[in-house]
């Protein structure tokens, strides 16, 4: 279902996810030009804080272009969505209320590109450019790193199937909700919300575990980190800095994982909804 969406808006979103991007690189870039910088300045070459005013300023164009870009292509990308969902429902003979339920179901999809494509785009960004620096920066640091994505490809792999099974008994309620709103039985009511909550909690529970499971492979190569500085002993301020700054954009890069993932599994569920109940 999701590929007509890009199909339709394709030269819309190439645009916006490449305004995006650049931003992306600029912002990524700014730990090295900032390591320049603070060794420039102690070395008296004060040249080297262009580095960092350039990249901080070339990043804050990129940023605000992006985001009023964004606005513009996904309100259109939703509106022409939800009316063609709409008006072939209708063609189907589909229950109006399970339309509007669809419809709202359907809103995902635009969620998904518009925050969890820049999101995916911004962790791979992020992971390629924070790992190029530590391996130029620390080999062993870099080479830690790298291995750590072994361990939390185990666990995200553990969060993909927890959040489709709970994915699948949610959007069943919410397919539900208009018609069971409508009778308005307050008994029902009262289990319908109690039983969305309950699945919600579940989908909660499983991502903040797989995030504490990952933290836990964190902490290690933080101290990994910190045995190579204490060992190494010649490392100059700015090469420091720019260490730990790219150790700490590469874990804030897997930390959007577990919601990349409880976002793919809501989506697979839903279009396995929304295309098989086309085609009865």
């Amino acid at each position: 279902m999701i590929y007509p969406f890009v199909k339709a808006h394709a030269y819309r979103l190439a645009t916006a996810y490449s305004v995006s991007a650049a931003g992306n690189v600029a912002g990524q870039l700014y730990p090295f030009a900032t390591g320049l910088a603070i060794n420039g300045v102690l070395e008296k070459n004060y040249w080297a804080a262009a580095w960092l005013i350039g990249c901080h300023f070339a990043a804050l164009l990129l940023e605000v272009a992006a985001k009023m870009l964004d606005t513009r292509v996904f309100t259109r990308v939703y509106a022409d969505s939800a009316t063609a969902l709409v008006v072939r429902s209708h063609h189907e003979g589909i229950d109006p209320s399970l339309i509007a339920a669809r419809s709202a179901l359907s809103r995902e999809y635009v969620t998904f590109l518009e925050r969890d494509v820049p999101a995916a785009i911004l962790a791979i960004v992020s992971l390629a450019i924070a790992l190029s620096a530590l391996f130029w920066l620390d080999p062993v640091i870099g080479a830690s790193s790298l291995v750590l994505i072994f361990p939390l490809l185990l666990i995200n792999r553990w969060l993909a199937g927890k959040s489709l099974r709970y994915n699948r008994g949610l959007n069943n309620r919410l397919e539900d909700e208009v018609e069971l709103l409508r009778q308005g039985k307050a008994a029902k009511v009262r289990r319908h919300f109690a039983a969305l909550s309950g699945w919600r909690v579940k989908l909660s529970d499983a991502e903040a575990k797989a995030f504490g499971a990952m933290e836990i492979t964190v902490i290690l190569l933080f101290a990994v980190a910190l045995w190579r500085l204490a060992e190494g002993g010649g490392a100059r301020p700015g090469d420091i800095y720019a260490i730990f700054a790219y150790v700490w954009k590469y874990v804030l890069a897997l930390d959007q994982v577990p919601q990349l993932v409880q976002q793919l599994s809501k989506l697979k569920d839903i279009n396995a909804r929304l295309v098989t109940k086309a085609l009865v």
